[in-house]
């Protein structure tokens, strides 16, 4: 009698969430004792140093887990007029203070008013703006960008790193593709799908405009209306008063 080798029917989005909740607490118990450990009494060099690697890596993983969680169960998103150059300039502000020195190029409007929502674009910018510093290990330029556009407004974020190869530029937005080895290879395809998730999208391309050389990613997301008539609406009755 055969063996039915049929593919099984796998809801392979409820497998990555499963496994990631199961490997959350051991890697929580980890994290705890690792954090705990290098304040007993009596422990020589060599095994504070293996601790704070346990502990690096242990971070590292959380982060992973929490980019694959994101991934196989996106949150919904909640559209409402945000100010994107505040999202923007605080996760400047923040990667500015990184270990690595780099240099920010703010060149951002006052404000920028789109429709989408402010976690959601948060945590997309953040991936774009954390891969670029990953390409610039030794420090170097991040340069930010954005304006309006006919029914849309948009961000670029362009790094003085080395650029990418066609292949690379073709496959950037696959999940799990990656150049970098300590990389999930999600970023960018968490960033796309959540902006979308918004009516916004991204798209990424090599500098060729005299800023700095490397990579440009370019967000861009619906148009705050409301905002924008009202904005109008209060400029025309100033002039008028």
């Amino acid at each position: 009698m055969g063996h039915d080798l049929r593919p099984l029917d796998i809801d392979v989005q409820a497998l990555m969430r499963g496994l990631v909740h199961e490997l959350r607490n051991p890697l929580s118990a980890i994290l705890t004792a690792s954090s705990l450990l290098p304040g007993a009494q009596g422990l020589d060099e060599e095994t504070e140093m293996l601790l704070d690697v346990v502990s690096k890596e242990a971070r590292r993983m959380n982060r992973i887990l929490t980019e694959f969680s994101t991934f196989a169960k996106p949150p919904k998103q909640h559209p409402e007029p945000t100010d994107i150059t505040v999202i923007v300039r605080e996760l400047a502000r923040a990667e500015s203070k990184s270990s690595a020195p780099i240099a920010i190029q703010d060149e951002m409007p006052a404000e920028l008013w789109a429709y989408a929502d402010p976690h959601g674009t948060t945590q997309a910018i953040q991936h774009i703006i954390e891969n670029a510093r990953e390409v610039l290990p030794e420090g170097g330029n991040i340069r930010l960008t954005g304006g309006q556009k006919e029914e849309s407004v948009w961000i670029a974020i362009n790094d003085s790193g080395p650029g990418l190869s066609e292949n690379s530029l073709e496959r950037a937005f696959q999940p799990f593709f990656s150049n970098k080895p300590a990389s999930t290879g999600l970023g960018l395809s968490i960033a796309r799908m959540v902006l979308r998730a918004s009516g916004g999208d991204c798209h990424i391309e090599n500098a060729h405009d005299g800023g700095p050389n490397g990579a440009i990613v370019t967000v861009e997301l619906p148009l705050a209306k409301a905002r924008v008539e009202g904005q109008t609406e209060r400029n025309e009755a100033l002039q008028t008063a």
